[in-house]
């Protein structure tokens, strides 16, 4: 098995930076465990523009930067400041020292759904397994929506037995709750209260007798999944007096949800979105007008996400933030200039940004050379280096599953955890 211990053991990853507080709110140097650590993913769909944040490119002549904009710097972190966009400094102020910006990733294609199945995937397959779905696929058991999507894309893959998805409308809650009945042309009605509490022990019996008296191998593995899956259902139906299963279409609408769902053990991990509403990321015309609230909007949502996390008590460690990884990208991202319309059209590199325990946090690892292409790097220290690899979409599900223990190469082929970002 790959762990992180084997690597640190090994010499080759870096130690980790100091650790800061976030306001008034103490912060100790707590590492979750490779099987407690939990994920959340926080999608940006439509393809951002790396050089309103991620990307420092005031010295390339050949990349358009924004009026009114500057070079930025929080720790280690160097970035792009803008007025409109207050909170991306305010988040790496408070969180620089945890985290880790990915610049020049290669995501191959520039169509929207190839690029989002590279992004999360690693394959332009759509069958394979995203790293969430991956992620939440060990130790199942333990969770009853092991990987719960409020937003984004989900590639299921064949571990579709560990996705689950709330359903823009609340769909997910709905069917928890019963009222699903209601929708159909014909409503049906159902048990009473007490009927329904005895038919659910009755079929909860069942299940663990039917599993006790397995007459195979096969019919073993079936009846067990089965009675977890009869558990799960009972522990779906008390969790909804307890927590909703309904965000909304913006990262800041679903943090409650996220972080409920952790903090209960309902899931290892939850996916998000920032959708942007109608107009999104896709920003072929006005550039700047579209992208720079979108920005704001974001890091604002993340933030609130984090400092969620940090407030609340963790099942492994004081908070969930000393046991949660936030991952944030985009599929794709923009072209180095504007074009006639002053927007910006489809790039292959783009960035991502990773915020959490167990990393060498306050560090930016790649970057853009002056055809605004990836650099490569070191995978092992993670720095620049012209005979390493280009940093790539694979690296990054590569390194995240490898902090969860989870061997890359046994869905990653030929590609390298970033070892430099592991602590």
């Amino acid at each position: 098995m790959f762990s992180r211990r084997r690597l640190l053991q090994s010499g080759t990853a870096v130690g980790v930076a100091g650790l800061a507080s976030l306001g008034l709110t103490p912060r100790t140097a707590r590492a979750a465990t490779a099987a407690d650590t939990k994920f959340v993913f926080v999608f940006a769909p439509g393809g951002w523009d790396t050089t309103r944040v991620f990307a420092d490119e005031f010295s390339n002549d050949d990349v358009d930067m924004e009026a009114d904009s500057q070079r930025g710097t929080v720790g280690n972190i160097s970035f792009v400041d803008h007025p409109a966009r207050p909170s991306v400094r305010t988040l790496l102020e408070g969180w620089h020292d945890r985290t880790v910006i990915l610049n020049g990733m290669m995501v191959r294609s520039i169509a929207h759904e190839i690029c989002t199945m590279i992004a999360m995937t690693g394959t332009t397959s759509g069958l394979t397994p995203d790293w969430p779905a991956i992620l939440a696929s060990v130790d199942r058991d333990r969770y009853t929506l092991p990987h719960l999507v409020l937003g984004g894309p989900s590639f299921p893959g064949d571990l579709g037995v560990a996705v689950s998805r709330t359903g823009a409308s609340g769909q997910l809650e709905a069917l928890v709750s019963g009222r699903s009945r209601t929708y159909a042309d014909i409503v049906t009605g159902g048990p009473n209260a007490p009927a329904e509490s005895l038919l659910d022990r009755y079929l909860g019996r069942r299940a663990a007798a039917r599993a006790a008296g397995a007459r195979s191998a096969v019919d073993a593995v079936l009846a067990a999944q089965f009675a977890v899956a009869v558990d799960h259902a009972a522990a779906l139906k008390d969790l909804q007096y307890i927590m909703s299963f309904t965000g909304g279409t913006e990262v800041a609408d679903q943090v409650q949800v996220a972080v409920d769902a952790l903090s209960l053990g309902v899931s290892r991990c939850v996916s998000l979105a920032s959708t942007g509403g109608a107009l999104g990321w896709d920003s072929h015309a006005d550039n700047d007008n579209q992208q720079s609230p979108l920005w704001e909007t974001l890091f604002s949502g993340v933030g609130q996400l984090l400092q969620a996390l940090a407030a609340t008590p963790g099942t492994s460690e004081a908070t969930l933030a000393d046991e949660t990884v936030v991952v944030v990208l985009s599929e794709m991202g923009r072209s180095p200039q504007l074009n006639a319309f002053n927007g910006k059209d489809h790039w292959p590199y783009t960035s991502a940004m990773i915020i959490g325990p167990n990393l060498v946090g306050d560090r930016v690892i790649g970057g853009f050379d002056r055809s605004f292409y990836g650099k490569p790097i070191d995978t092992v220290s993670g720095d620049i280096f012209e005979g390493g690899s280009i940093l790539s979409a694979e690296s990054l599900g590569a390194t995240l599953l490898a902090m969860a223990d989870v061997d890359p190469l046994a869905y990653v082929d030929g590609v390298d955890p970033i070892l430099g970002m592991l602590a």
